[in-house]
């Protein structure tokens, strides 16, 4: 047998490390059995004083198409090109009646098509928004039975996935986040005591718009919409709404200075005539203007700020989203808890907390950003 006097002779500089307990023991098995020769035990005694090597393997440069052809072979694939090429088609449709009103014969129709998104009547779109068509119809003394019957609906169905892939202004505010490059958050504080925001709007809209429609119709609400004026009367987001402004506002006026342009002299451009066309637009429509401006340094600060903080649309779809069908699902063996998932939504929901089951968040525009953030793959969309 190899004693221990007998090891350190050899090698008096060998310092144990794991796995060597087990070659001796298979030292001492060896010297039990005559058969074995001693090349056995020199090449185990080699084991012990050579000091291991890492092993260093290349990998093959995958390509995209190889890349997306192995995520489709595995189920999974990235939603954000499919979603970015459905908000692209909806906002060119909206995009694209704005530029029509350049061209003054331009009159669209508007058809009973009303979706939760925000979509704001002054765009003269086919396509109108179900929360203006509500309050214009209560401005009217008429129940908004399509509409509500809409909201109830999709809530019900989908919840506020509208608001994550067809809403043309949550497609600007992703583009200016994407040219920004990083998703910033919020104080979770701060965050939740401001989301609050936007329920206190909705509850103010139909405030306003639910007293004059039963004013209206009991017959004695004229004065009442008359101290409103025509734009509160319709609706408060009609009046005021970074959407109207630049869907249907700003490109009258460009109609109306395109027609000045094609028929104006040179003696028309003086400041005189200058400050006159200023003075001729309205105070509200400053106002407008100066939102707008608002709306975009906002969103370039917080990401999904008008869908956050402000958005009516986005407040009535979130009660139906805590119970809507269409959901999120997190597999808990292959979620690593990296928070991965946290970081790339912009509507900073805290994935991690929520059931693993099957989450509804109220302010989850199922936007599907935080399945392709996750490099394990564990969120899924569930239905039902």
């Amino acid at each position: 047998m190899v004693n221990q006097s007998e090891s350190s002779h050899r090698n008096p500089h060998i310092i144990p490390r794991a796995g060597d307990y087990d070659v001796r023991r298979l030292l001492g098995t060896v010297d039990y059995h005559s058969t074995i020769g001693t090349s056995v035990r020199s090449h185990l005694w080699l084991r012990l004083d050579t000091p291991m090597q890492p092993v260093t393997t290349s990998e093959p440069k995958v390509g995209i198409v190889s890349r997306l052809w192995q995520r489709l072979r595995h189920g999974r694939i990235y939603y954000w090109p499919i979603r970015t090429l459905v908000q692209l088609a909806f906002f060119l449709l909206f995009a694209g009646i704005a530029l029509a009103r350049l061209n003054p014969s331009f009159n669209g129709a508007r058809s009973w098509i009303v979706l939760p998104v925000v979509a704001s009547v002054k765009a003269q779109g086919a396509i109108g928004s179900t929360l203006d068509a509500t309050t214009l119809l209560l401005s009217q003394a008429i129940f908004p039975w399509l509409p509500i019957g809409i909201m109830f609906v999709v809530g019900a169905l989908l919840g506020r996935f509208m608001c994550g892939w067809i809403c043309p202004v949550g497609f600007l505010q992703d583009v200016i986040t994407g040219i920004k490059g990083r998703v910033d958050s919020v104080q979770t504080r701060t965050h939740e005591y401001w989301i609050r925001l936007k329920y206190v709007l909705v509850g103010i809209t139909f405030l306003i718009s639910g007293t004059l429609g039963l004013a209206l119709y009991y017959g004695v609400g004229s004065d009442y919409q008359a101290s409103l004026g025509h734009d509160f009367a319709s609706g408060l987001f009609i009046a005021i709404t970074p959407d109207g402004t630049l869907f249907g506002t700003l490109p009258l006026i460009l109609a109306h200075s395109w027609r000045f342009l094609g028929t104006a002299q040179v003696s028309d451009f003086s400041a005189a005539n200058l400050g006159s066309w200023l003075g001729g637009i309205s105070m509200l429509t400053w106002i407008n203007i100066l939102i707008l401006i608002g709306f975009i340094y906002a969103a370039w600060r917080i990401p999904r700020f008008w869908c956050r903080y402000i958005c009516p649309v986005g407040g009535i779809m979130a009660v139906f989203q805590k119970n809507s069908l269409l959901g999120m699902h997190r597999d808990p063996i292959k979620c690593s808890n990296c928070k991965e998932c946290e970081t790339a939504c912009p509507m900073q929901i805290p994935i991690l907390d929520l059931d693993w089951k099957k989450f509804n968040d109220s302010e989850c525009i199922l936007c599907m950003a935080c399945i392709d953030a996750c490099p394990a793959g564990a969120l899924s969309p569930k239905f039902p």
